[in-house]
């Protein structure tokens, strides 16, 4: 039943698919699966709640004891964000702010409900179900894709059977290269040899997901977050191997795509990649525009640099531009300098918390593997943010700062340190009772 229920609780965080709620100023309210997570958690609660054996506690080296810089730096960040959209609504009367604060500060709120679920169940077991569950999600997706009637021309990646995935492509993609680690640990801290290669299979088809939706914020987040996978654990020769690989069978497709030119299929996906060259590289700006909203964004924030603008619409100084198209930037401009230093504080802690867990864990076992994908799986996400505000959106925000709300809790520091195949405690011998003497 425990495994049932946190199987439950990983399908809403993994989900893709969102739900228009509510429009607030025009702008839709979008509910993700994962949202609803605070009504489930209470009712999945008295099924997931168990505490670590005797035997599990043995093996452990450190002080067991909770993380407790991640979840204080989140406080502090929801509660001055808060504050300031009050402010700000108080001296504009703009609802509007309040609602963009809140698709701020509600996913670093995670943190917390993350804490709570690290406390009640084991928290790396937890992360490894993710995986898989992101696993068959990976699956439905990409045969969704192979299936479609406008296959290999149409959009990777897109669909769950009729349904857009949340936010395509940037947001969608962006959230499946994310994961790919999380995916790889799971299956490669597996007992089950037979999942490993299948774990790769399927990571390869996001990979090509990836690459077909052409999302280049996505595949910067991919790039990073998986050679850094790789790098902590110890395939730097395979890395190498893999970038080789690609680099032949890149020259190998471009003589066939120059032999097979002139048919149809290959004509129209000439044109889908003319078509994103094009608007990569329009007007000399590879950003497409990127740096010229970056630049405002800069200029705007000089302007009142400590406190920002207090959740005001970035479109009412850049046209139809409704967020400066980059993590860091968006929360310079609604909170100001202050409020950046609080979120990357906030980043930067989940890091430094990945770090001490890789020092307890033991080579080779689950937690090996899974707290080197999560680190890498925030480290290639802040990347990407560069580009995009990934983790403002719910589909990815709620799932990174839930997982590492997790690992603050002080049942992770017991499930790091694990080793790779669990010791078995050894029946206690009974004292052999000595026979009765009987006289001659």
């Amino acid at each position: 039943m425990t495994q049932f229920w946190l199987w439950i609780l990983a399908v809403m965080i993994v989900w893709p698919i969102h739900s228009t709620a509510a429009t607030v100023g025009n702008k839709p309210i979008e509910l993700i699966c994962s949202d609803l997570l605070f009504l489930a958690m209470p009712i999945a609660y008295p099924f997931i709640r168990s505490k670590a054996t005797k035997l599990q506690l043995q093996q452990v080296t450190a002080k067991v004891r909770s993380y407790k810089l991640v979840p204080l730096l989140a406080l502090i960040f929801v509660v001055y964000a808060t504050a300031l959209a009050g402010v700000g609504l108080g001296m504009s009367g703009e609802m509007l702010r309040v609602y963009s604060a809140f698709k701020l500060v509600k996913p670093v709120a995670f943190v917390f409900l993350g804490l709570l679920l690290g406390a009640w169940t084991d928290p790396l077991e937890f992360v490894g179900i993710v995986g898989r569950v992101y696993g068959i999600v990976v699956g439905l997706t990409f045969f969704c894709t192979v299936t479609g009637p406008d296959f290999p021309m149409g959009e990777w990646g897109k669909y769950i059977f009729e349904y857009d995935l949340s936010g395509y492509p940037n947001t969608a993609m962006s959230f499946f290269a994310g994961l790919i680690p999380v995916l790889l640990a799971s299956t490669e801290g597996s007992k089950d040899r037979h999942l490993r290669p299948i774990g790769w299979v399927l990571a390869g088809c996001s990979t090509l997901m990836i690459l077909g939706s052409m999302s280049r914020s996505s595949t910067l987040s991919l790039i990073v977050g998986v050679s850094l996978y790789l790098w902590m654990t110890g395939r730097t020769a395979f890395l190498v191997a893999s970038f080789l690989i690609i680099t032949v069978v890149g020259i190998i497709g471009f003589g066939l795509f120059s032999m097979l030119r002139e048919t149809e299929v290959v004509s129209v996906l000439e044109y889908r990649l003319m078509d994103r060259l094009d608007r990569t590289t329009e007007q000399d700006d590879p950003s497409s525009g990127r740096f010229e909203i970056w630049q405002l964004a800069i200029e705007l924030w000089t302007e009142q640099p400590v406190f920002g603008y207090m959740f005001e619409s970035f479109s009412r100084y850049a046209g139809d531009v409704d967020t400066p198209h980059q993590q860091y930037l968006e929360v310079l401009h609604k909170c100001g300098g202050l409020g950046l230093l609080l979120y990357l504080a906030v980043l930067v802690s989940c890091l430094m918390l990945a770090i001490r867990l890789l020092r307890m864990t033991k080579r080779g076992a689950p937690a090996w593997f899974q707290v080197r994908a999560v680190f890498a799986m925030l480290a290639g996400l802040m990347v990407g943010n560069l580009t995009q505000p990934n983790l403002t959106f719910s589909l990815t925000g709620n799932m990174v700062f839930l997982l590492f709300g997790c690992l603050c809790s002080s049942r992770a520091v017991v499930s790091a340190s694990q080793p790779a195949h669990p010791l078995r405690a050894k029946p206690v011998q009974k004292s052999p009772v000595p026979l009765p003497r009987i006289a001659a």
